[in-house]
C-alpha cells in the first residue's frame, strides 16, 4: 500500500488533534482552585485549619491552558503544570514539585526536620 505525501500530512495533523482534545479533557480534574483542608504531621492528620499558619494561605490554583498559581506559607508564585491522571508535576518559582492525585484529593509530601510532612488540597470551585 502506497501512502501519499498529502495523506501522511492528514493522518499526523489528525493524530495531534486527538492528542490534543484528550489533553484538555485530562485537565478538567484539576481545572480550579485547591486549598490546604488537613495536614498529617509526626504522624497525625489534622485539619489544616488547626495549625498555626496566620493569614498563610496554602493553595493551588490551575488554569486549562496548563498555568498555574502556587501560594505556598502566603507566597505566591506562576508556574506551569502537567497531569497525569495520579499526579501534578508543577514547576513554579525555580522549584519542581510533584503533588499526588487520588480521588479528588491532592497531596503534597516533603521532609521537614527529617520528618514527612503532608498537605492536602480540596478542589473549591
Amino acid at each position: 500500500m502506497k501512502i501519499t505525501v498529502s495523506a501522511l500530512i492528514l493522518l499526523v495533523f489528525g493524530m495531534l488533534a486527538v492528542l490534543t482534545g484528550c489533553s484538555s479533557e485530562d485537565n478538567s480534574a484539576i481545572v480550579g482552585t485547591w486549598e490546604a483542608t488537613k495536614a498529617n504531621i509526626h504522624g497525625e492528620t489534622i485539619q489544616f485549619s488547626e495549625l498555626e499558619t496566620e493569614n498563610k494561605d496554602f493553595r493551588f490554583v490551575f488554569n486549562s491552558n496548563g498555568s498555574c498559581t502556587a501560594v505556598i506559607a502566603g507566597v505566591s508564585n506562576e508556574g506551569t503544570y502537567t497531569f497525569n491522571k495520579t499526579s501534578v508535576d508543577i514547576l513554579y518559582g525555580g522549584k519542581s514539585e510533584k503533588l499526588l492525585y487520588d480521588e479528588g484529593v491532592l497531596t503534597l509530601n516533603f521532609d521537614y526536620n527529617n520528618e514527612k510532612t503532608s498537605y492536602m488540597f480540596t478542589k473549591m470551585e
